[in-house]
């Protein structure tokens, strides 16, 4: 791949199947009160992890979960034989909104580059439709309101880039939180970079065209939070940025809820189900 390669959202005019996915045509409509939409195409080798998934154990707070996952990564790099031709690592982190995956992430990734192992973060928000996509979509209104559903992502960007990422070098989006949309190139993943940690809601689906990210991980690492006690994480992260109670209770039961409900039957692909704990010991 050439270098300063940069991953941008396409265009909802593009042609590629998911910005033109029927499904998501349908769900934009479901409040004009149409017949249920009918199921996503699946990857048939998504299979679920239960058999072998392990729950992350031996840590009482976060801090001591981020250590061991740390040391979980650094233990597969050095089981392999051949990790240049192997390509970087790629770890997927999963969990309900508000579970706590961009903190984890993050402290992962600065671990693993203290103890001399480049990582990257590259998270799956850099890769929201913008909002002027979402205004050509067929209800607009509903878009906006469900900004934040699958299909409110450019998943197959997401897919093209992680692919590309994962044997070579460039750049990726982030997510500008103060402007509401992404933020092409900010993200730059060398060939030094031997870890990359992408972390988002919907990385375990087996719907098209999330499943053909499944291929990709060497790891995957579900945040096993309540979704209640998410949602209230929710709310005051949105009260907190200043949205008036009301609206965000309105945004949890009608957009975040969904969503949650929807990421944790995706719970059982992953390879690791992290539990939430407190983030530090409370000193009496």
């Amino acid at each position: 791949m050439a270098p300063g390669t940069t991953f941008r959202s396409s265009t909802m005019a593009s042609a590629h199947p998911w910005s033109l996915h029927p499904v998501q045509r349908h769900r934009l409509q479901c409040r004009k009160r149409l017949p249920p939409p009918p199921r996503q195409k699946s990857c048939v080798a998504i299979t679920s992890a239960a058999g072998t998934q392990q729950s992350l154990s031996g840590a009482s707070t976060m801090e001591e979960a981020y250590d061991l996952l740390t040391a979980r990564v650094m233990h597969h790099l050095q089981r392999r034989s051949d990790s240049r031709s192997a390509g970087k690592f790629l770890v997927g982190v999963a969990g309900v909104p508000g579970s706590g995956k961009s903190s984890l992430a993050r402290e992962v990734v600065a671990r693993l580059s203290e103890r001399g192992t480049l990582a990257v973060n590259v998270p799956m928000d850099g890769f929201h439709y913008f909002k002027h996509q979402l205004d050509t979509m067929p209800d607009p209104r509903v878009a906006h309101a469900r900004r934040g559903a699958e299909w409110t992502f450019d998943a197959s960007a997401f897919v093209t880039c992680l692919q590309q990422l994962k044997s070579g070098r460039g750049v990726a989006p982030s997510f500008d939180h103060g402007v509401g949309d992404p933020r092409p190139g900010m993200i730059e993943v060398g060939e030094q970079h031997q870890v990359l940690v992408a972390e988002g809601n919907y990385l375990l689906l087996a719907a098209e065209p999330w499943c053909h990210l499944q291929p990709l991980w060497d790891d995957t690492w579900y945040i096993d939070c309540e979704v209640d006690v998410a949602m209230q994480r929710v709310f005051e992260r949105q009260t907190g940025n200043g949205v008036a109670a009301e609206v965000s209770r309105r945004r949890v039961a009608t957009n975040d809820r969904p969503n949650a409900e929807l990421v944790v039957t995706t719970k059982d692909r992953a390879a690791v189900l992290v539990p939430t704990l407190p983030l530090q010991h409370v000193k009496k």
